[in-house]
């Protein structure tokens, strides 16, 4: 293995950027570089949005006009947690499992509201009952905020089920689908979801810097977005400030500037998914994490992962024999054999994606029998 290479195993932490992403990215930061906007005038910066909008509509099958831009999912979150803002005799339903960029924005906003937090439990798996979310959601629910797949387990959540339970009380759900858009198909308006955000660096292959959201056409005109600036008003370059009209799409969340090569270099890698197709990508990571299961079989550890059809992702979280840290087999794995997996939870995580292959897989195994001495 040549000493500048790594293995990565590990998209569900910081992906390996897609080179045509960073290519694209490079050029429009050297172009600024050489002069700032002489190259990157004002109608560009009006547009350079719509490659990442439209790419993401693709991904989604959903119509551009439901697509916004940000650059994180959590300022996207934030933006509609405060959209939304919860009344005080309400209630917000998520897990303890969750990412807790999933529930802190709720949380600002019920601290300043009144309404409660309410949090499904999980086990030692960090596993959470599908049926302890639905128990927690009654008629006094405004927002059932969850993650797609749970980072910590690769738990994937059955949205069309969680979106029906809320609409039933008349709540919303939002869905963090960071751990899952780039992974596996995501029909946005088939799931049912109010809102969908993800962020750009992990299985969609972007970069640090630019994040998607989907904008469901049945709320999006009621919402006022918690953040706004220049970009807000639908006409970009009307720099006036006494009045503001917000766009009639969802691009009403897109309020200021931004990486704008990361979004460039994004819409890129979402496109290179899209060719690819959905169906096969999904097929190509989840062949990779049955090698990852079988690879732990063979070594005797524990998959804390689900790993029936319903519930299973490309996420695959190990049980490391008793007393063996995570933390120092992730560490020993990075510095002694520049294969990156991550911590988490106690867990060893797993998570490959199109740029691996059964023999990536098969050298982080052959490491690990050899720190867990089974060599």
């Amino acid at each position: 293995m040549a000493l500048d290479t790594w293995t990565n195993l590990s998209y569900a932490n910081v992906a390996t950027t897609s080179p045509t992403a960073h290519r694209i990215a490079s050029e429009w930061s050297d172009a600024l570089a050489r002069g700032g906007a002489a190259e990157f005038d004002g109608e560009a910066e009006k547009n350079v949005m719509i490659p990442l909008r439209r790419a993401t509509a693709r991904m989604l099958s959903c119509g551009i006009e439901d697509v916004c831009v940000g650059s994180s999912a959590t300022e996207l979150l934030c933006s509609l947690a405060w959209a939304i803002s919860p009344p005080s005799d309400s209630n917000i339903v998520s897990t303890r499992a969750s990412f807790p960029s999933t529930v802190y924005p709720w949380r600002r906003v019920a601290e300043e509201s009144g309404a409660e937090i309410r949090l499904a439990g999980h086990d030692e798996d960090f596993y959470t009952d599908p049926g302890e979310i639905l128990a927690l959601i009654d008629q006094d629910t405004s927002v059932v905020s969850l993650s797609h797949v749970e980072y910590s387990n690769g738990q994937r959540y059955d949205l069309s089920r969680f979106a029906a339970a809320a609409h039933s009380v008349g709540a919303m759900l939002i869905v963090d689908a960071t751990q899952s858009m780039g992974m596996l198909p995501i029909d946005a308006r088939a799931t049912g979801a109010d809102a969908l955000v993800s962020s750009g660096y992990k299985w969609l292959r972007g970069t640090f810097g630019a994040a998607v959201g989907y904008i469901s056409p049945s709320v999006r005109g009621d919402l006022v977005p918690g953040l706004l600036g220049f970009r807000s008003h639908s006409d970009l370059w009307d720099l006036r400030a006494d009045r503001l009209e917000l766009p009639d799409d969802a691009s009403r969340f897109e309020y200021t500037t931004i990486h704008f090569g990361a979004a460039l270099g994004l819409a890129a890698a979402v496109e290179e998914l899209v060719e690819r197709g959905m169906d096969e990508v999904w097929r190509h990571d989840l062949s990779l994490a049955d090698i990852v299961v079988e690879g732990a079989s063979s070594l005797g550890l524990g998959v804390a992962s689900p790993l029936s059809d319903a519930e299973r992702s490309a996420i695959v979280s190990l049980r490391l024999p008793e007393g063996t840290s995570s933390e120092e087999v992730a560490r020993r794995l990075r510095d002694e054999y520049r294969i990156l997996v991550t911590s988490r939870a106690g867990l060893l995580r797993v998570s490959p994606h199109i740029d691996n292959d059964a023999e990536d897989v098969g050298m982080l195994f052959e490491a690990l029998a050899e720190l867990l001495g089974q060599t």
